[in-house]
Formats: structure tokens, C-alpha cells, sequence
């Protein structure tokens, strides 16, 4: 499956850490990361990842979405992931059920497929019998946790001047009642963790996670990371920035 990676210059130093997650976890997929002058300069990307760049940062202000507006309106794909570049994947993937979801985006059954959490389960019908649909009146229906987007869903609410935390919020209204099913997986949570487990690095600038392993805040399915993975990871992260 077609993966989109958006990064900035400020988190682009994680992208390195964040591929070699993802490449551990979800091989074989086809994977871009889109981004300013920062993406020019990563080097010895695996075989499966290429960069898009997209112009200079600063002629684009805070904006996240001004630049990719016509770089979504011209990639061939009809659905494809959004994964921001602080996201990491912390656990294999499980395949089937991700296979799932994208069966019914590629079916025009869903319009977007969480597959990273981020929306209340019991706000949720049953969609199919391992699937759920979210209630049309839900809050943050445009939410940009991991999620599968059909094209032409996501560039409906991909609107000029505004940043990822603005798309969420601006969008909130218009996402409701909108028609569209926004599925995810049934998982007995908090039992088990999701079936796309992953680690947001970053909270407002601040680095989420510590050289002893912790997790600063409660994130879904962290009860679950591997400690030593995660002091890894904060390794990593640190000898790039």
C-alpha cells in the first residue's frame, strides 16, 4: 500500500528512526516522505522510500496544507496512508486485519480507515463483523491519526492555511453528517493493543519519551512498548537532532 509521510524541517531529524520502525514492522510497502528542504539532505534511504520535495518551509509560513494541496491533486493513487513524520510504529502490524480495511476503502465501502486509533470505539455500529463504523455526529472525524484516506476525501477537507491541529479543528463541524464511513478495527482495547501500535514522539515540541524508556503521557497501547525499544528509539532521535 501506498504510505505518505508529511514531515517539517523541525521533525525531519526522526524520519531515519521512524522508517526503520515502520520498514521492521510493515515491510514491502511503498513509501514517500513529502517535505521542505530538510527531506533533501536524508541520506542511505531504504530501497522502498523517495522524497518529495515540496519548496522552501518558510514560503508556506505555518501552513501544512498549502503545500500539499497540489501535490495530492496529481499522485495516481486512489487511496493511499497519511502518517505524520513523529509517528513510530512500536509492533508488528497485523496484516489481515489491516488488509481489512483497506479492502473496503478499495471497494468504495469507507471513505477513511483509522488504523492508528485517535476516536472513541463505543462511539461506534458494527460495519461488517470484525468492523466498525464511527457515528456520524462524532467529533474529530478528520482526525490525522494513521488512517487509510480515500483521494478525494482527504483532499475535500485539505484546505489552504492550515496546520495539522487547524485541519483537525476547522474540519470539525464540516466532518460530521458528512456521509462518509470512517471505519477501524474491533480490538479488545485496552486488553490488547492496537493493531497499529505507535508512538507519538512529539507533543507541542515536547519529546514524549525518555533515555529510561517512559512514555510521558498516556498514549494508546503504550502499556505495551518494549522498554528498551523505546530508549532505542529516544538513542536515535537525540543523535540527529
Amino acid at each position: 500500500m501506498k504510505i505518505y509521510i508529511t514531515a517539517c524541517n523541525k521533525y525531519t531529524h526522526i524520519c531515519p528512526t521512524a522508517l526503520e520502525c515502520l520498514n521492521n514492522h510493515w515491510p514491502n510497502q511503498d513509501i514517500t516522505i513529502v517535505g521542505y528542504e530538510s527531506v533533501k539532505e536524508l541520506k542511505n534511504l531504504p530501497d522502498n522510500v523517495d522524497v518529495e520535495f515540496l519548496g522552501k518551509q518558510q514560503d508556506f509560513g505555518e501552513s501544512w496544507t498549502t503545500a500539499l494541496i497540489p501535490f495530492f491533486q496529481d499522485v495516481p493513487e486512489d487511496y493511499f496512508v497519511i502518517l505524520l513524520e513523529d509517528l513510530i510504529i512500536m509492533n508488528p502490524m497485523d496484516m489481515k486485519r489491516i488488509d481489512a480495511l483497506e479492502n473496503q476503502i478499495r471497494q468504495g465501502n469507507a471513505q477513511k480507515a483509522l488504523i492508528g486509533g485517535g476516536l472513541p470505539l463505543n462511539a461506534t455500529k458494527d460495519f461488517t463483523e470484525n468492523l466498525l463504523v464511527f457515528n456520524q455526529d462524532l467529533n474529530y472525524r478528520a482526525t490525522l491519526h494513521p488512517a487509510i484516506w480515500d483521494k478525494q476525501y482527504f483532499l475535500k477537507y485539505l484546505k489552504p492555511n492550515m496546520t495539522p491541529w487547524q485541519f483537525e479543528v476547522n474540519n470539525n463541524n464540516a466532518a460530521k453528517y458528512d456521509g462518509a464511513n470512517i471505519i477501524a478495527n474491533k480490538y479488545a482495547y485496552p486488553e490488547e493493543p492496537h493493531p497499529f501500535s505507535f508512538l507519538n514522539v512529539y507533543t507541542k515540541g515536547k519529546l514524549m519519551i525518555t533515555e529510561n524508556g517512559e512514555v510521558l503521557d498516556n498514549q494508546p497501547s503504550s502499556k505495551f512498548f518494549n522498554k528498551e525499544h523505546i530508549k532505542d528509539i529516544w538513542r536515535k532521535i537525540n543523535a540527529t537532532r
